[in-house]
């Protein structure tokens, strides 16, 4: 094999341009190569490894086409969507120039042919050549753009084929599930233990960009949720695979979530407050006419309206304020929680009984909250020499008295807000049992005690 190169300026192409020359006849090979040696990098090739070598364009003539037919068939199609143009030499009735030769070769030129029309043929096909590998690397620059972003993202990734097997994954997604690729690829969702049936079965499916929330198990068993975009590429909705990114928004869930249970509590406090704030205002508007028109004794009629009014306001911020999740616990007494509770409601010549003396884990203001209803409870419906007893159980405790107790049809709704058995009751002492309770992660339950009156058991409770 020989090579003739020229670094002369070329007026046509660029100095990438190289023409493999399999000419088998000496006198027309000898011809091109001076006919294109001004303008082109020419390499003369005998069709052995010099067709594995770099070249844009192959000027073939049929004899050599035919003799090496397989090898340039083969470098035609490892070039996959490259433009690889072959320009074959041809005399007008060669037994070459049939269809299955036409799907390897590009251009066909008839000896003899016009020096302007050869170079405008090799041009046109050099020029496809050069757009080709142009669009090709700016594919593969895309691609390695895309890899590079795949990889790196801070959010797990993953890519499915149309059977829902997993065929990449990202390095957060193998974070994730604590999983190298090759305990992942090929596999579904349901195989991997981080993901749920249901959220598997959401996974393998495209949500026309629409987000869905999905939950998923850490490696250490935290359930964490995560919004998923999920969508086919190509378009093609049998064939194509699914790429789906994975976005966790825990926090932001349970954020949305306080927000709604603070709208709601907001929405609820204004609507007690306007409910339990009417009768006194009315009675007070009542009296205050009557004042106007002399009667002094309307004014304490009054006062006790206003000093309601007052009341029932603490009384519901504190259910507002209180009621919220719990956040500043400690290690307490029960005991101590509950006499301390004890000494601050005006108990009259009612008896208190307190044998717990089990320590636990809670918010002691708030639990003396607790306690404090419930002894104002069992004051106002037992009477005021009732007797009060506290004690603990398993995993509970309760507030017991000896009063007249609660009907049993009684019992569902005496923790709804309003809701008093009391003439002059607020009605949401009990509705800040529960929610208090709640907040803790405990449950209140009401019925009858030894002595015929209330129980009130909080079961859920862990003791020291």
């Amino acid at each position: 094999m020989t090579t003739d190169k020229n670094t002369a300026d070329r007026t046509t192409s660029t100095e990438s341009d190289r023409i493999l020359l399999l000419i088998d006849h000496k006198q027309n090979r000898d011809l091109l190569v001076n006919l294109l040696a001004a303008s082109y990098d020419v390499v003369v090739g005998e069709g052995g490894t010099d067709i594995e070598e770099r070249f844009d364009l192959c000027i073939v003539d049929e004899t050599l086409f035919s003799r090496c037919r397989d090898r340039l068939e083969k470098r035609k199609d490892d070039e996959g969507t490259t433009f690889l143009p072959y320009l074959l030499v041809s005399s007008e009735e060669s037994p070459v120039r049939n269809p299955v030769t036409w799907q390897y070769v590009d251009e066909v030129i008839t000896t003899p042919v016009a020096k302007a029309v050869l170079t405008a043929r090799i041009d046109g096909l050099l020029e496809r050549r050069q757009l080709s590998v142009a669009l090709a690397r700016e594919k593969e620059q895309s691609e390695q753009r895309f890899r590079t972003l795949f990889e790196t993202g801070p959010d797990p990734v993953f890519v499915l084929d149309s059977g829902g097997h997993i065929q990449a994954v990202n390095e957060t997604f193998r974070t994730l599930t604590r999983l190298e690729v090759g305990e992942i690829s090929g596999k579904r969702f349901e195989e991997i233990d981080t993901f749920p049936p249901e959220t598997a079965a959401t996974l393998t499916e495209s949500h026309d960009g629409n987000p869905v929330t999905v939950s998923y198990v850490t490696p250490d068993d935290e359930t964490r949720y995560a919004e998923v975009n999920t969508a086919y590429t190509p378009e093609d909705r049998e064939t194509g695979e699914i790429i789906g990114v994975l976005r966790d928004v825990t926090e932001r869930r349970q954020h949305k979530r306080q927000l709604e249970r603070q709208n709601r509590r907001l929405d609820e406090f204004a609507s007690m407050l306007a409910h339990e704030l009417r009768n006194p205002l009315g009675i007070a508007q009542m009296y205050l006419g009557m004042a106007k028109q002399g009667e002094k004794a309307a004014f304490e009629q009054i006062t006790d309206a206003l000093d309601r009014m007052e009341m029932m306001i603490d009384t519901l911020l504190d259910l507002a304020r209180r009621s919220e999740a719990v956040d500043d616990t400690t290690q307490i007494s029960l005991a101590t929680v509950a006499k301390e509770a004890w000494r601050t409601v005006e108990t009259a010549n009612a008896t208190l009984d307190c044998v717990a003396g089990e320590s636990l884990v809670a918010d002691a203001d708030r639990l003396g909250v607790v306690f404090e209803n419930l002894f104002q409870n069992a004051v106002e419906h037992g009477g005021p020499a009732v007797a009060v007893e506290v004690d603990s159980y398993d995993d509970g405790f309760y507030v017991a008295d000896d009063g007249s107790g609660i009907d049993a049809d009684q019992r569902e709704i005496i923790f709804e807000r309003g809701y008093s058995a009391a003439d002059d009751g607020v009605g949401i002492g009990l509705t800040i049992v529960r929610r208090i309770s709640e907040a803790h992660g405990w449950r209140v339950e009401v019925g009858q005690s030894d002595a015929g009156g209330a129980r009130f058991d909080i079961s859920g409770v862990e003791f020291r």
